[in-house]
């Protein structure tokens, strides 16, 4: 109800870059305050398209900051032709480390359920709204006493390990792991262009959408395993039409999130924030002998196989004993990448001198001598949607399409896959200006094709 920030530990106006967030919570203190601050974090607007909200977030000024963690863009679009109906586009923007895909599709429900919710028999008036706002700002701040709102770190809620042995033995671990993450095939990139990301969102009809998960389920997988057989092949057919010589010899690897919330401890906290570990999938990069012209027909069983490998080792990762010591290392790993480039965003936004990159420690003579481990591509799966929006509560809001972005650095890719309204949807977000000579684009084709020859797939809406 009141804004959360990420203080800096500099004042804005020094010239020395801020290099500690500590993060406070502000509680409003009346229902009326509440609302006001809320409504600085909200932006009611008409006729604007999807497109340049967008464009606008993705490639425009920084819209979330230190003292902005997130913000409510509420459009709402050209009438329709339908009588009593409209259509409004609504926008959730939230920063990635206080929240991901899960949460901000629950608050989106939650949303909906609040203001056109059948529980009152009627959708909620203004008057309304404001007695639940004194409701829950009285039991939250009412009696005076302070109120923890802000929940704990996801690393505190992962099942402990006790003892300097286990501890040192889950380092080894995810080291040992790590050195294991083999992958020889990156899209090639550009240098020093303009950065300007785009969002493809590909749809797929209910009955089409049927069609897809029935052929799937009938090979014993899901379609987030088909994806990452479906990327890889396509990389590889994508390769052998432009000549391009292919590193048979490496796989193709692609990195992914796990939702970490299964494997936490109970806890009465909010249910906002990010838990999300990461984990690798390998498959080999050559076609069989009996494939070698690249025709998705005659790679129809290598596909399949292919798919069951991706399952075989996402289900690895989802049950590995040490998962919640390697979400800990991945999480400490990540943090100090993290940093390095907010040391470097920092130096050009005040300035300074870019600060060289030097690796934390020397590298072994073993270490010199390691394969690379560089991955195609980042591929996440929102899974079913249709299991978190409960449209039965709200009957007189319809939804019908959705996507979604993040601000990525340079030369960023990633495609997100998922169910929603009872549609398959593919999400392609990528830097136009970051790679060579249209390979993404060439690769996308490949792929949608892929999709269709393979999974009976035509998409029916792209936007």
């Amino acid at each position: 109800m009141g804004p959360s920030s990420a203080a800096p530990s500099t004042p804005r106006g020094s010239r020395n870059p801020p290099s500690i967030k500590r993060f406070s919570y502000t509680a409003p203190t009346s229902p009326a305050d509440a609302i006001r601050k809320a409504s600085a974090l909200l932006k009611l607007q008409k006729d604007v398209s999807r497109d340049e909200i967008m464009d606008r977030y993705l490639n425009g000024r920084r819209l979330l900051g230190d003292n902005r963690l997130s913000y409510l863009i509420f459009t709402e679009n050209s009438p329709t032709t339908e009588k009593d109906h409209a259509e409004f586009s609504l926008f959730i923007c939230t920063a990635h480390f206080s929240s991901d895909g899960t949460t901000t599709h629950r608050l989106i429900n939650e949303f909906f359920t609040t203001i056109a919710g059948t529980e009152r028999g009627s959708a909620c008036t203004a008057t309304e709204l404001e007695e639940l706002v004194r409701r829950e700002w009285q039991a939250r701040w009412g009696s005076g006493s302070p109120t923890v709102v802000l929940p704990p770190p996801v690393e505190e809620r992962l099942p402990p390990v006790r003892g300097a042995f286990k501890k040192a033995a889950g380092r080894v671990d995810f080291l040992n792991s790590s050195r294991k993450h083999i992958g020889g095939h990156v899209l090639p990139r550009t240098e020093g262009a303009n950065r300007k990301m785009t969002v493809q969102t590909i749809t797929f009809d209910e009955s089409t959408s049927r069609t897809i998960l029935r052929k799937c389920k009938s090979q014993g997988v899901s379609v987030s395993n088909a994806m990452f057989a479906l990327c890889a092949l396509a990389w590889t057919r994508t390769q052998l039409e432009r000549g391009v010589e292919l590193r048979t010899d490496l796989p193709i690897m692609m990195y992914t999130a796990i939702n970490l919330r299964p494997y936490l401890l109970p806890s009465d906290s909010s249910y906002w924030f990010s838990a999300l570990g990461f984990f690798n999938v390998m498959l080999p990069s050559f076609l069989p002998s009996t494939s070698l012209s690249g025709d998705w027909k005659a790679l129809r069983s290598t596909f399949w196989h292919r798919a069951r490998s991706a399952k075989a080792q996402s289900a690895r990762a989802a049950k590995h004993p040490m998962l919640a010591t390697r979400a800990r290392e991945m999480a400490r790993q990540r943090s100090e990448t993290a940093k390095a480039f907010a040391v470097e965003d920092d130096a050009k936004e005040f300035g300074l001198p870019m600060p060289p990159r030097t690796p934390s420690s020397s590298p072994t003579l073993a270490e010199k001598f390691t394969p690379p481990s560089a991955a195609l591509l980042g591929l996440s799966h929102f899974g079913d949607l249709d299991g978190i929006y409960t449209e039965k509560d709200y009957p007189s809001v319809q939804l019908h399409s959705m996507t979604g972005g993040t601000r990525i650095r340079p030369g960023g890719l990633l495609l997100f896959a998922g169910t929603f309204t009872r549609k398959v949807m593919l999400v392609l977000q990528y830097d136009v200006n970051g790679f060579k000579d249209g390979m993404v684009e060439a690769w996308w084709k490949d792929l949608l094709g892929g999709f269709e020859e393979l999974l009976g797939g035509k998409p029916a809406a792209r936007l």
